[in-house]
């Protein structure tokens, strides 16, 4: 209990700032927390210490252990030179030494006092029982030395492994470019739970031509890079994925493994940088599970995760880190890009038109001609030599974005190494003429249409494609209304129905209220940065801050009282500093037993007797370890 008290008045003396930042990392408590005191207990938790010192590393866990057995206050010196009695491993220098206890200080695990550290009491005891939970004891933190070597990467298997990592860093940043096309043409909803929604997965699944599993782990690439986002709880593009997509291959995969590097936890991403030319595999586990003893299968998942998602980029190939996977822990992205940039197929800007209407390209292609094929036809199939179709509807989608036949036409003719096949250009010319067939306009409804609720109109003088439109299954979600052989109405906007009908391949154009074609753009992008999450630790703070100022100026009687509570509960002994009648504060070493009437009861431990002391001649209270430490006096 008295490790409450002290607790308790440090946690009330910290600035705002420094509170809510440590319980941000020790996790802020849920229920039951009125004053500082009520944290003090939650924070001096047994299962509270624990998660916070299974964050720990082995050396800051060596630190605390040597701390423990000084059994008094000690300076970073003296823990340094109890380290190097005890054979420590790795050896540590005071400065290092100081650095982890300031850390743990601001973790509220250890009281940082002058130059000396101390342990609170219920630190000391959850270190001293890990033997119980199958952890190391504290002399094993300090002296137990780390599993053998990781193996390193033979010269000769770095040639292969270059090889290997270079075809998956290049499939890596075709996929992810298909990803952010995908959800440019139709976002994916992401369910409450977490994941995406199965449908979403088979269709990003088919389009991206990976397996269904693998669709979750592209998404966080993604998404981890700021080139997707959530709006409304449905991923889409971000403006950054638009222009990543404009970038070269070399400098796409640049951006994705600067977000891998920059995601990596710092402890974790020492480990790894550590381990740079070394095969990781199963002894890198090994070699966690001794520099984290106490993290258990937390860290084996993100070991797992980073180490899966370092294999799909290439900055390892078969657990081996590739030459760009080392430079870019050792020197970083920029240099990384370089050394695959030598690696990757060079890139292309013109393509073999065929006459069954497909378009081949002899190998990736600038993104610039990528991007603007993706327009004017559908991808078929995707690798070095990737192949697109040219189709009616593709071509209607393309006018409906404003291209023109004569544009078409320029722009084939421009990257084409075979000219402009006969075939492709009559559907050139059919499609600019089928174009607006079906149009799209904003309701100006009559009475009846604003009873339905109607808000678009669409209209053709085709009554046959009317009538093939108004069954359609596929869009039975615009919920179509048949008011007139040339007329159907919906009552979603404009710009919905217009798409869907495009998705759905019908040539379709929106019009104004003039009657004028206007050109459509599905530019719906996510915001780049999530909008900032509630902080609960900042909020804690506030919420303990307007508790203590709503008691106003009998704020400072309601503490003694608490304290005075729990070192009575406690059964502690106390130092009671009372003011005298001649102005003099003297001293009691006291074990408080009642408190009533305004008026504490207690055993005076020097003097063997009971005392009864008026509350308001009392002055502070501090647990009775401070005055045998010299902090207080008799008398004052």
């Amino acid at each position: 209990m008295t490790s409450t008290l002290v607790f308790a008045a440090r946690l009330r003396a910290l600035d705002d700032d420094a509170l809510a930042a440590a319980l941000a990392v020790r996790g802020t408590p849920r229920y039951g927390i009125d004053d500082f005191f009520d944290l003090a207990d939650a924070l001096l938790d047994r299962e509270s210490v624990q998660r916070a010192l299974a964050g720990f590393d082995r050396p800051t866990l060596a630190v605390l252990a040597a701390l423990t057995a000084s059994g008094a206050p000690a300076t970073a010196q003296r823990v340094a030179d109890l380290l190097y009695s005890a054979g420590a491993i790795p050896p540590q220098e005071p400065d290092a030494v100081a650095a982890r206890l300031d850390v743990t200080a601001s973790l509220l695990l250890t009281l940082h006092e002058g130059d000396t550290y101390s342990l609170y009491d219920g630190v000391r005891a959850q270190l001293e029982s890990w033997p119980e939970l199958g952890l190391p004891s504290p002399a094993e933190l300090i002296s137990a030395p780390p599993p053998h070597a990781l193996a390193p990467v033979p010269d000769t298997e770095q040639r292969f492994s270059d090889r290997l990592a270079s075809e998956r860093a290049f499939l890596a940043v075709s996929t992810v470019t298909e990803l952010v096309s995908e959800l440019q043409r139709e976002g994916a909803r992401e369910l409450q739970k977490g994941g995406l929604a199965l449908p979403a997965t088979k269709r990003i699944a088919a389009a991206l031509g990976v397996d269904v599993t693998d669709v979750a782990t592209v998404v966080s690439i993604a998404a981890r890079a700021g080139l997707i986002g959530l709006e409304h709880a449905t991923w889409l593009p971000t403006d950054a994925g638009a222009l990543w997509q404009q970038e070269p291959t070399a400098d796409r995969w640049r951006v994705l493994a600067s977000a891998w590097r920059d995601a990596l936890p710092a402890d974790l991403r020492s480990v790894l940088a550590d381990r740079a030319h070394a095969v990781w595999g199963e002894r890198l586990h090994e070699f966690v599970d001794w520099a984290y003893p106490a993290a258990g299968d937390a860290m084996r998942a993100r070991v797992t995760a980073y180490t899966r998602d370092a294999e799909w980029l290439g900055i390892t190939a078969r657990q081996a880190p590739s030459s760009a996977g080392t430079l870019l822990l050792e020197s970083g992205p920029g240099e990384a890009a370089t050394a695959f940039a030598a690696l990757f197929p060079p890139e292309v800007d013109h393509v073999y038109l065929q006459h069954d209407l497909t378009i081949v390209s002899p190998g990736p292609l600038t993104p610039a001609v990528d991007a603007r094929l993706r327009m004017l036809a559908d991808v078929e199939s995707r690798a070095l030599a990737s192949t697109y179709r040219v189709s009616s509807a593709s071509l209607v989608r393309a006018i409906a974005e404003g291209e023109t036949a004569e544009t078409i036409r320029a722009f084939l003719a421009q990257i084409s190494l075979t000219g402009l096949p006969q075939p492709l250009d009559y559907l050139i010319a059919d499609a600019a003429e089928r174009y607006g067939r079906v149009r799209v306009a904003d309701l100006d409804a009559p009475a009846g249409d604003r009873e339905t609720g109607a808000h678009t109109l669409v209209q053709s003088d085709d009554t046959a494609l009317l009538t093939t439109i108004a069954v359609d299954q596929a869009l039975r979600p615009i919920a179509l209304v048949r008011t007139a052989p040339t007329r159907l109405v919906s009552r979603f906007p404009r710009d919905v129905v217009f798409w869907a009908l495009s998705d759905a391949r019908y040539p379709v154009a929106a019009i104004d209220t003039d009657g004028a074609i206007v050109g459509l753009h599905r530019h719906r992008v996510a915001p780049t940065a999530p909008p900032p999450a509630p902080n609960p630790a900042k909020a804690l703070v506030e919420r303990l801050r307007a508790a203590e100022q709503a008691e106003g100026p009998d704020t400072g009687a309601q503490w003694l009282a608490r304290q005075l509570d729990i070192a009575i509960r406690g059964k502690a002994t106390v130092t009671v500093s009372v003011a005298m009648p001649d102005g003099r504060v003297v001293e009691y070493l006291l074990e408080p037993t009642g408190l009533g009437g305004g008026r504490l009861r207690g055993r005076d431990r020097q003097a063997d007797i009971e005392r009864t002391l008026p509350l308001s001649s009392i002055r502070g209270l501090s647990p009775a370890e401070a005055a045998a430490s010299g902090e207080t006096g008799s008398e004052a």
